[in-house]
């Protein structure tokens, strides 16, 4: 099968972590496969289609309110997610820079306010 990479895919850190807008064809998916990639996670408010074309890539969803930031809760189911894939040695998603709206931004700096 013929694969290509989703709309704005691009690497993070090389090999290990990545950012792309939602998926939509079966191709798209086939790519995140090519690459190694065996999680995606989802923090929009539906569900990506087509998702379950591709059995092999594990999606998480994270229901998001499109242009609202996450609640604490959603942050850390986020990186439970992260931490879990990246303890066996998996690929793991998400990409600084796709903050959208100030509210969205203020979360993640009461985020790391709260971390520190």
């Amino acid at each position: 099968m013929t694969s290509n990479a989703p709309h704005n895919f691009s690497w993070v850190e090389p090999g290990k972590l990545a950012g792309l807008a939602l998926p939509r064809m079966t191709a798209e998916y086939q790519y995140l496969l090519d690459q190694g990639i065996q999680h995606l996670v989802c923090l929009c408010e539906r569900k990506p289609p087509n998702h379950d074309t591709c059995p092999r890539l594990h999606l998480h969803h994270i229901k998001i309110a499109d242009f609202t930031p996450p609640t604490p809760a959603q942050i850390d189911a986020f990186l439970s997610i992260v931490e879990k894939a990246n303890s066996r040695g998996e690929i793991r998603r998400m990409r600084p820079g796709s903050i959208e709206t100030p509210e969205q931004e203020k979360a993640v700096v009461q985020f790391y306010q709260r971390t520190k």
